[in-house]
């Protein structure tokens, strides 16, 4: 029945249609329409990269041993699109070299996100041509056509900043991402907007699922705790650990006062052989104790972003998150973090800030398992 309405629908129409359908029928990647499709994008990820996400889609219960093994674990393990480009080891530099392999043109500053999008919309478009994966057609300097590594600095000094990922949406339900007074968020760091044709803007955290973006003829005002916990933690440690000068180049956003209230509070705790606390109050305070711990101790933030992100809702609007993870002081271990935020929307940015944000940054003499949070209730998460 899809096949036959599919000449009547749009690219992200037939991208969620495709989804839809796979869903209701099977509850793993292997066997479904994008089979050849996600084997060419994990072939090209390379074997390192591989071996690294069949760890992962099977918690640490198959070691591969092939390249071909590793592919097929992680396809087995996988139940669906958003899963797999949840993995940490799949990034947006990844996304980016891939699109530049088939010749897509994509604005040098685009999200995971938005990068997700083109990426499944590409192999929407070669389902309903019926067509195999092609070669690429830009020329590798590498010979050897694992290597992703030398894939992605090879794109990361393309400079092609007038092609827009948007524009391979439909003019309907095309996204734009600002900060504050319309500008971008590399000039500004507090928040993600998501907004429709209509010039309606939905305020959200990063999300990894390019089913709820291009569900339905508006932008989803809706998402789950779930991810958005995981999509608030992976976008603000990313911000930390730009502080660092090893970490600086990274894609990601600049930790500034912005994302705070201006009535705001930050309690952090060191625990170590000499206990400390550190507090402030008001955003630029707050903006200079962060960061000044972090460049003080040299600190690189690693959440576990699997199972260490909880959700909770207050009745007056507030969202309780936690996170959990390890500390890194450049290549070293020193330890572990626990931390919490109160987030609330702004009446007038109309965006998620932190009023109030507590943590405890535990030195430990050894390497520690990684800390973990038992699992809560998932709720939908209203936008505005």
């Amino acid at each position: 029945m899809v096949c036959q309405q599919n000449v009547l629908l749009s690219k992200p129409e037939l991208m969620v249609a495709v989804q839809e359908l796979w869903g209701l029928l099977m509850t793993s990647l292997l066997h479904s329409p994008f089979e050849p499709y996600l084997r060419d994008f994990l072939n090209f990820l390379g074997q390192e990269a591989v071996y690294t996400l069949a760890r992962v889609a099977t918690n640490n219960r198959i070691v591969p041993t092939t390249t071909e093994e590793a592919i097929e674990a992680t396809l087995l393990h996988t139940s669906d699109l958003a899963r797999l480009f949840s993995y940490k080891r799949i990034r947006s530099q990844s996304l980016f070299a891939y699109l530049h392999k088939y010749g897509v043109p994509t604005e040098r500053s685009a999200s995971k996100p938005e990068l997700m999008v083109a990426v499944q919309e590409l192999w929407c478009q070669q389902i309903q041509n019926k067509a195999i994966p092609n070669p690429p057609l830009v020329k590798r300097r590498a010979s050897d056509p694992s290597s992703a590594s030398k894939d992605v600095r090879e794109v990361g000094s393309h400079q092609s900043g007038t092609n827009h990922v948007e524009g391979r949406l439909s003019a309907k339900r095309r996204l734009h991402r600002e900060g504050p007074a319309g500008r971008s968020l590399s000039e500004s760091s507090s928040t993600i907007h998501l907004s429709d044709s209509q010039g309606n803007v939905v305020n959200r955290t990063r999300c990894d699922n390019a089913a709820d973006i291009v569900s339905s003829n508006t932008v989803t005002k809706r998402v789950r705790s779930d991810k958005f916990s995981k999509d608030f933690c992976e976008w603000y440690y990313t911000m930390l650990n730009r502080l660092q000068p090893e970490c600086a180049h990274h894609c990601g956003d600049n930790f500034g006062e912005k994302i705070f209230f201006n009535n705001s509070s930050v309690d952090v705790f060191l625990i170590g052989q000499v206990s400390e606390e550190k507090h402030s109050q008001g955003s630029d305070n707050n903006f200079t104790l962060i960061s000044g711990v972090c460049k003080q101790y040299r600190l690189l933030f690693s959440p576990n972003l699997e199972s260490g992100t909880q959700a909770h809702k207050s009745a007056h609007g507030m969202v309780k998150i936690l996170c959990c993870g390890t500390l890194f002081q450049s290549g070293s271990f020193i330890g572990i973090f626990e931390q919490e935020f109160g987030l609330l929307i702004c009446p007038v940015d109309r965006v998620w800030k932190i009023m109030y944000t507590k943590v405890n940054l535990k030195q430990t003499g050894t390497e520690q398992p990684v800390p973990s949070l038992p699992q809560c209730q998932v709720f939908e998460i209203e936008g505005v």
